[in-house]
């Protein structure tokens, strides 16, 4: 993957509400620790970037 494309902004959106924004590096542990606090779900990197979209 080039540069460019990690540092693309990406967003995922929760069912619940919740809303995060911002690169791979800084998304997935945002997301993986919203699905621990709100959800008691462990989430994959793979799954965290299944679920984000372009921002």
């Amino acid at each position: 993957m080039s540069e460019e494309a990690k540092a693309a902004e990406l967003v995922v959106r929760c069912d619940c509400g919740f809303e995060a924004r911002g690169d791979e590096e800084k998304l997935i542990p945002i997301v993986q620790k919203h699905g621990v606090d709100a959800h008691n779900m462990q989430v994959t990197r793979e799954q965290v970037l299944a679920m984000a979209r372009p921002a």
